[in-house]
C-alpha cells in the first residue's frame, strides 16, 4: 500500500516523532512510504530511513499581512494538491491542525482518502480564530480523525463516532547505548538528576517547575534539575532561574538528539505542562526506568498514569503540590523505585508494534470505504 504522510516539519516534538516512528514501522512492513513537509529540510531534527521518499516543499514562509496569508495559503493548497496527487497514494495521513486543514482543502474532490491526526489539546491549543473555524469546517470531511488520547477525542463529539478513533502515540524504542558523556559538560556529575524535557513554551509549564524546585532546592544541594529542549521562552526561563538563585542547580542543555542514555542516568522525571495532547515524554521516561511526576493536565497524563501506582499526578499549575511530590520521591527512594518498576510493566499498550497494528486496522478500514472524496 502507498501511504503519504503530511506534516509541517520534522522539527523536534511529539507529533513529529510519532510520524517518523509510524513511517519507519510501515516501511518495515512493506508499505511504500512518502513524507511531505511544508517546511524545507533545514528544519529537520528527526531523520527518516533512506527508503522513505522525502518531499520538503519549503512553502511555509510567514505572511506579513492578512491578504498575504490568503495568497500564500492558496498557493500552498495548490502545491500540496499537486504534490500529493503525483504520489498517487492509497491513503494520506496528515498531522497537526493547520496542516490537516490545508491537506483537506487541497484534496477536495481528488478522490484520495484522508486520515487526520490531532496531536494537541484542541480546546487550549488555539493559535487563531480563523484556523479554529476552518477546523470545524474541514474536519468533518475527513475520512477518519485520529486523536492521540481520549481527552482529545472528547472535543470532537460533534463528529460522528464512526469517523473517530483514539490511537496513542507509539513509544520510541529505547536502545541499550548508555554513552552520552557530552551532556555532563553542563551538569555536575556528582549530583543526582531531576529531569524534564520538552519545548520551552508556555504550554510545558517550566516556569512552574522552576518555582516548585525553588521551594526545596536549598534543602537538597546534592540534587540538580536539568530541562532538555529548546523554544522561544529559553531566555525568560534562564532569567527566572537566575532570579531565584538556582544557577548552580538548574541547567538548560538544549535539545538532545538522543536523550535516552541521559534519562537512564537520572533519578526522577517531571512533566509540568499546563496542557498536553498525550505526553510522549512520560512513557519515554518510564521506559528508561524513571519514576514520573506529572501534572494532571488535560489531556493525556491521566490516561497513562494511575496515581500512586505507576506514577504521581498533581494538580495543574499547583507549585506547592509539585514541590511536595518532588520532595516526597527524593526522600523516599524505595517508593520511587516501586513506581518506576510498575510503570515499565504498564507500557505494553504503547509499544510500537501494538500502535502499528491499531493504525493498520484503521487504514484497512478506510481503504475499503467508498467515501473516498473530501467534499465541501
Amino acid at each position: 500500500m502507498r501511504l503519504t504522510f503530511v506534516i509541517s516539519s520534522l522539527t523536534g516534538g511529539g507529533a513529529e516523532r510519532a510520524l517518523v516512528l509510524l513511517a519507519e514501522g510501515f516501511l518495515k512492513k512493506g508499505h511504500d512510504i512518502s513524507v511531505i513537509t511544508l517546511y524545507g529540510e533545514d528544519k529537520d531534527f528527526y531523520t527518516l530511513p533512506s527508503k522513505v521518499k522525502r518531499l520538503p516543499l519549503n512553502i511555509a514562509n510567514d505572511s506579513p499581512t492578512f491578504f498575504h496569508a490568503i495568497k500564500n495559503n492558496y498557493s500552498r493548497i495548490a502545491i500540496l494538491r499537486k504534490t500529493i496527487s503525483s504520489e498517487q497514494p492509497d491513503i494520506v495521513i496528515s498531522f497537526i491542525k493547520e496542516t490537516n486543514i490545508l491537506t483537506l482543502l487541497a484534496l477536495t474532490n481528488v478522490g484520495i482518502p484522508v486520515i487526520i491526526s490531532e496531536q494537541n489539546n484542541p480546546r487550549l491549543d488555539a493559535n487563531s480564530g480563523i484556523w479554529d473555524k476552518l477546523r470545524i469546517f474541514t474536519y468533518a470531511r475527513a475520512n477518519k480523525i485520529v486523536s492521540c488520547s481520549k481527552g482529545v477525542d472528547d472535543y470532537f463529539d460533534w463528529i460522528p463516532r464512526s469517523k473517530r478513533a483514539v490511537i496513542y502515540n507509539p513509544l520510541t524504542p529505547i536502545a541499550d547505548d548508555n554513552n552520552n558523556t557530552t551532556l555532563w559538560e553542563k551538569a555536575d556529575s556528582e549530583k543526582k538528576l531531576l529531569v524534564a524535557m520538552g519545548r520551552l513554551t508556555y504550554q510545558k509549564g517550566f516556569d512552574i517547575l522552576l518555582l516548585a524546585f525553588n521551594k526545596i532546592a536549598h534543602k537538597y544541594p546534592q540534587w540538580q534539575l536539568m530541562i532538555l529542549g529548546e523554544g522561544e521562552l529559553r531566555q525568560q526561563l534562564e532569567n527566572l532561574r537566575d532570579k531565584l538563585g538556582l544557577s548552580h542547580q538548574v541547567t538548560f542543555p538544549g535539545r538532545i538528539k538522543n536523550p535516552f542514555p541521559f534519562l537512564k542516568k537520572s533519578e526522577i522525571f517531571v512533566l509540568s505542562s499546563r496542557y498536553e495532547g498525550f505526553g510522549n515524554v512520560i512513557i519515554e521516561a518510564m521506559a528508561c526506568g524513571l519514576p514520573v511526576i506529572s501534572t494532571d493536565c488535560p489531556n493525556g497524563p491521566r490516561e497513562i498514569i494511575n496515581h500512586n501506582l505507576n506514577g504521581i499526578l498533581v494538580p495543574t499549575e499547583d507549585v506547592s503540590a509539585l514541590a511536595s511530590a518532588i520532595e516526597h520521591l527524593i526522600t523516599n527512594p524505595e517508593e520511587a523505585a516501586k513506581l518506576a518498576e510498575k510503570a515499565q510493566q504498564t507500557l505494553g499498550r504503547f509499544r510500537l508494534e501494538q500502535i502499528l497494528e491499531n493504525w493498520q486496522v484503521l487504514i484497512n478500514e478506510t481503504a475499503k470505504s467508498k467515501k473516498y472524496y473530501v467534499n465541501f
